[in-house]
C-alpha cells in the first residue's frame, strides 16, 4: 500500500467556490477509481497555519495512482482544483509501522 498525501491553501477569495467544488465535481472524486483504498482529508486547526488542508489517500499500488492521474475525467477535475488552491505540495509515503495503544 502507498499513500499519496498533498497539502494546500485555498486562494484567498475562492472559499466558497473550493466548497462548491467539494460538493460537485471533487466529491468524492478519489473514491470512483480502483485501487483506492481510503481517502482522509484534514483541516488545519490552528487557523491562520499554513497548509490549510491535507489529504492523504491510500491505494494498492502506485501504479494505481499512475491509472489515476492519467485518467481524463481526473485531470478535468483536478485542473478545476488547482485553480483554487494554492501552496500545493504532495509527497508519496510508504508506512513503515503501526504502533497503537
Amino acid at each position: 500500500m502507498v499513500t499519496f498525501e498533498y497539502r494546500f491553501d485555498v486562494l484567498p477569495g475562492k472559499l466558497r467556490e473550493y466548497e462548491r467544488y467539494t460538493k460537485g465535481p471533487g466529491k468524492d472524486i478519489w473514491l470512483k477509481f480502483k485501487g483506492v483504498k481510503g481517502v482522509r482529508v484534514f483541516k488545519s486547526m490552528l487557523g491562520g497555519s499554513s497548509p490549510q488542508r491535507l489529504v492523504q489517500v491510500d491505494l494498492e499500488s502506485l501504479a494505481a495512482l499512475e491509472k489515476i492521474f492519467t485518467d481524463p475525467t481526473f485531470r478535468k477535475v483536478k485542473h478545476i482544483f488547482h485553480g483554487l488552491v494554492t501552496h500545493m505540495s504532495d509527497s508519496l509515503l510508504n508506512q513503515v509501522s503501526d504502533k497503537r495503544k
